[in-house]
């Protein structure tokens, strides 16, 4: 089989599409295909932001469940950890990455969703870390990032619950930050994608950096690296872009630099 991830280049916004259907359904080998691809996209310059998304009625439905019984514990630690690093690479991303769920996001694909920066869905979306149902636990992020997106108690029920919620309760608890009609989504996305496109790239980065540290430090200690790192970001020309285009009142044009 080819390659099921496909990119397409519209400006400085990369989308990035799995092209698997009817439900993308995901192996290994192509969570590592993932990660080759983003790789790719962040060493492309012209590419400021990404858009992830899917072919058909689904985001990714999650992975293929039929090759579970075939793992052996060591065999599924290795596969397991394998898509913690790809999605790990698409959240310490120096660029943003915003997940357009047009459809099911479940399991893993859920997972998927959740290490993306910004999340947006079509109104026929459903989301849903279902693999209670199958005597598992999720394997590829949710019992971490979904509890700090969503709080405790709402990532607390639906991974011991395993039920699916649609497009409206994702939003109202915080799941995605829109919800838009399904002909529209991925237009609205890249229009959000072009907007965050114009952001200067090396505070858009230490921006992510710093958002992710906050997890992991305590506030003095993040408090601390995110003065160092709005220190670098005054010293760019960016910086000095910015300022002189707030001045003039007009738009800036940042270079990265």
């Amino acid at each position: 089989m080819g390659e099921v991830w496909k990119i397409e280049k519209r400006d400085n916004v990369a989308i990035l599409t799995i092209d698997k259907p009817p439900l993308n359904l995901v192996v290994v080998d192509e969570i590592y295909e993932l990660g080759e691809k983003i790789n790719e996209l962040r060493m492309d310059d012209n590419v400021r932001c990404v858009v992830v998304t899917g072919t058909g009625k689904a985001f990714i439905g999650g992975a293929d469940v039929s090759q579970f019984p075939k793992m052996d514990p060591t065999s599924a630690a290795f596969s397991l950890k394998s898509g913690h690093r790809v999605l790990r690479e698409i959240e310490e991303m120096e660029k943003a990455v915003i997940a357009a769920v047009n459809g099911f996001a479940l399991g893993g694909g859920c997972e998927v969703a959740l290490a993306c920066d910004i999340r947006v869905c079509s109104e026929s979306a459903k989301f849903g870390q279902l693999e209670i149902n199958y005597g598992i636990i999720p394997g590829w992020g949710a019992t971490q990032r979904l509890a700090r997106i969503v709080g405790y108690g709402r990532a607390r029920e639906l991974i011991l619950t395993g039920r699916m919620i649609d497009a409206r309760e994702a939003y109202q608890i915080g799941l995605v930050s829109q919800v838009i009609p399904d002909d529209r989504l991925l237009d609205e996305a890249l229009s959000l994608a072009g907007m965050l496109a114009e952001k200067p790239p090396i505070a858009v980065a230490l921006a992510k950096e710093m958002l992710n540290a906050s997890t992991e430090c305590s506030l003095p200690v993040g408090g601390g690296y995110e003065a160092l790192s709005c220190a670098i970001t005054m010293g760019t020309e960016d910086c000095s872009e910015g300022v002189r285009a707030f001045i003039e009142k007009r738009k800036p044009d940042f270079k990265g630099k």
